[in-house]
């Protein structure tokens, strides 16, 4: 009898350890999972209520989620820096531009361009010379295909551009009256001239540093309607470029300061 008493006081021992030691490990691991949350929570200035604290985590996570853009997201300015490099460059014809657009869902991009497009050209094989300076414009719209909204675009465009104009021709030889067959050189200036034209933009724009971006595109331009003076064409139409055979290409790098 006296033996069975002892066995169940050690197997009662037995127990009461056994359970220690799983408390022991319970509360061990509680304090593995809790206890860094409290010196987190100090060192980053945040509250010890583990319920603040997650509810803090999600308003971080909402506010980094990016927000959709605004039906009017801002305005630009701006101007093209090749047709400034071709001024200073003394080039043969130069056209200086600014422009400003306004930014609709940062998708849509209705654009203003006007400009300043001038000529002086001397021929090569023979000594006739063009001259003009005059104003030119465009109105069109931009459409951003990125859909990340993070300052970089891709973009694609439409433009109605137009010029008024008068230009000087001298063909730099003399005519022959062939009634009095006298000799005169051929100058006629201030003829008139208007053209109109098509241009399709393609190009990228990326953020520099806060408001500003640089972009460049390339230009497919078909002149639309055109008159000039029955004395002789123009070599260079302000806007457009090199008057050539109907089609043109073009390009332009600008500067655009969002406002």
């Amino acid at each position: 009898m006296k033996a069975l008493r002892t066995s169940e006081y050690t197997s009662a021992q037995t127990t009461r350890k056994s359970s220690l030691g799983i408390t022991a490990v319970l509360l061990w691991l509680f304090a593995c999972l809790f206890a860094p949350l409290p010196a987190l929570a100090q060192d980053e200035d945040r509250p010890t209520d583990p319920v603040a604290a997650v509810q803090e985590a999600v308003q971080e996570v909402v506010e980094k989620k990016p927000r959709k853009p605004r039906f009017l997201n801002g305005a630009a300015v701006g101007g093209d820096l090749v047709g400034l490099g071709m001024k200073v460059a003394n080039s043969d014809w130069s056209m200086m531009e600014v422009f400003a657009r306004l930014n609709f869902y940062d998708k849509y991009f209705p654009i203003f361009e006007m400009g300043i497009g001038e000529s002086d050209h001397e021929g090569r094989d023979i000594a006739n010379t063009f001259h003009t300076r005059a104003p030119y414009f465009r109105i069109g719209c931009d459409y951003n295909f990125t859909k990340r909204h993070n300052g970089n675009r891709v973009f694609m465009g439409l433009r109605y551009a137009f010029s008024t104009f008068n230009y000087d021709l001298d063909t730099g030889e003399l005519l022959t009256d062939p009634v009095w067959k006298t000799a005169q050189p051929f100058e006629e200036h201030n003829l008139r001239g208007n053209a109109h034209w098509a241009e399709i933009v393609m190009g990228i724009e990326t953020k520099l540093w806060s408001i500003i971006r640089l972009g460049w595109d390339i230009r497919f331009k078909l002149r639309i309607h055109e008159k000039y003076s029955e004395i002789g064409n123009p070599w260079f139409i302000p806007g457009y470029g090199r008057r050539g055979d109907g089609l043109g290409w073009g390009g332009t790098v600008k500067l655009v300061f969002d406002i």
